[in-house]
């Protein structure tokens, strides 16, 4: 395993719709590898998530977890690692939860971004097999922010007001 280089804020990857991922090379297990270093990589940068765009792979795939401690300073519960690829989200219901968010496209910032509370992922998880779950909170939050890096968006487009953002060091 490796740790992967992280596309910042400005490389054009970060702007483009990544492309999906076939099934069928999915389930051959052409992508173990690299949802492995996706993860190293992630837990290198301390993130709860990590899309193919952010490691300079324009394709629909993301890593996740919340680790204990992170789930600890952010009173929310703990989530398993896992992958999902070709996802799509649907939000369910109208309530929204505005909290901090911060990117490991865009560095030591971080800003106040309303996400739904609830939404339905629809994927493919990392054996090739279709995913269709309900999610909400924390959980939810980071599927959105990550299906959002594989459309082409960052945080900061959904951010109403930019006066929350500051620098992570100072929040």
């Amino acid at each position: 395993m490796s740790i992967l280089k992280v596309s910042r804020l400005g490389h054009p990857v970060l702007r483009e719709r990544a492309a999906d991922v076939e099934i069928a090379d999915i389930k051959a297990g052409k992508f173990r590898a690299l949802l492995d270093d996706m993860i190293e990589t992630m837990h290198a940068y301390e993130g709860v998530g990590l899309a193919g765009p952010q490691v300079h792979l324009p394709l629909r795939v993301f890593v996740f977890e919340v680790q204990e401690r992170v789930a600890k300073k952010r009173n929310v519960p703990k989530v398993g690692v896992g992958a999902f690829f070709n996802a799509t989200y649907e939000i369910i219901g109208d309530d929204k939860i505005t909290d901090w968010e911060g990117c490991l496209s865009v560095p030591f910032l971080g800003g106040e971004v309303a996400r739904a509370k609830k939404i339905r992922l629809r994927a493919v998880d990392h054996d090739g097999d279709p995913v269709d779950v309900e999610v909400s909170g924390f959980t939810a939050r980071i599927f959105q922010h990550e299906v959002d890096h594989t459309d082409g968006d960052v945080y900061l487009d959904r951010m109403p007001d930019l006066r929350t953002l500051g620098y992570t060091i100072v929040l």
